[in-house]
């Protein structure tokens, strides 16, 4: 049957979305379309699939776990929300964002290693049949797969709303692992020659669709995390161009207290209260030259 709640969810996100927007003058469009268009308008496509055969159920758990998360993280809900709410609802939100636990499932480390092991939580444990079974279990469920992709992706995505260093590196590796990882499913799935909830599926050939539902998880689980590498090569970008800007204000705001205090130092001269010279960065870095950083460059003593 067509999830109701998921209809609900995708009411209540387009409503929020929307007060804030007009809580924050000025606010991208573009964002705006992104996040109904594609965000909210994927939710309420989802929904509406009523999960009758393998193929269908399939497509609507890497749906509502990568895709639709995705799709919502590009209109910047989390930005949005920090700027329409009060002073005190906006701190309470950062707290909440800097909460351990948050924190610990919102890393790129940890959050693509639990995107890749709800699969399977889901095909090979008691879940399919009783979700099958029972629509309270499956409401129930494809309420946590869209909330388990919103932790990972939201946050992912507007890193730099969160004041978090994510050592972007590391994080590409993991995702690669779990690029691979993200195949299992689907690959265990069309190999495996035994029915999963055998009975609940309403086709004439329930192996043959498990087998196109294998299929289809296996490529949307790698298709889906091409956009997740691009993610975070896009953030990687920004951190870096981030620490560069605060590199240069901060070596700006040195050279402007240095050239205050050469003029007014009485016994400079003109000349010498504009000569200001600091040496280069590379000459102290000690990544570059170690421990003779804090030497290098000075004349040998007798």
């Amino acid at each position: 049957m067509p999830d109701l709640v998921g209809f609900a969810v995708a009411a209540a996100a387009a409503a929020l979305y929307l007060w804030g927007v007009r809580r924050v003058r000025r606010w991208p469009w573009r964002d705006t379309v992104a996040f109904l268009l594609l965000g909210v308008g994927s939710l309420v496509a989802v929904s509406a699939i009523a999960p009758a055969r393998f193929p269908a159920y399939a497509v609507e758990v890497m749906a509502l776990l990568l895709i639709v998360p995705f799709l919502m993280a590009l209109g910047h809900p989390l930005q949005l929300a920090l700027g329409a709410l009060p002073p005190s609802g906006a701190d309470r939100l950062r707290r909440a964002l800097a909460n351990p636990v948050t924190r610990l499932f919102s890393q790129p480390i940890v959050g693509p290693l639990m995107l890749a092991v709800l699969p399977f939580g889901v095909f090979f444990t008691a879940v399919l049949p009783e979700s099958l079974a029972h629509p309270a279990v499956l409401a129930l469920l494809r309420l946590v797969l869209l909330v388990a992709g919103i932790i990972v992706l939201v946050p992912l995505w507007e890193s730099q709303n969160l004041e978090s260093r994510i050592p972007y590196a590391l994080a590409l590796l993991v995702a690669f692992i779990e690029l691979l990882a993200d195949a299992l499913p689907g690959i265990i799935v069309r190999l495996d020659t035994h029915v999963l909830a055998a009975g609940y599926f309403l086709t004439p050939r329930p192996l043959r669709d498990q087998q196109i539902g294998g299929d289809l998880l296996w490529g949307l689980g790698e298709v889906i995390d091409l956009p997740f590498l691009v993610l975070l090569l896009v953030q990687w970008v920004r951190s870096d161009a981030r620490d560069a800007r605060e590199a240069d204000e901060a070596l700006d705001a040195r050279q402007a207290i240095a050239r205050q205090a050469a003029r007014q130092d009485s016994t400079a001269g003109p000349a010498s209260a504009e000569a200001v010279w600091e040496r280069p960065w590379w000459e102290t870095d000690a990544s570059v030259f170690g421990d003779r950083a804090s030497t290098f460059g000075e004349q040998p003593k007798d």
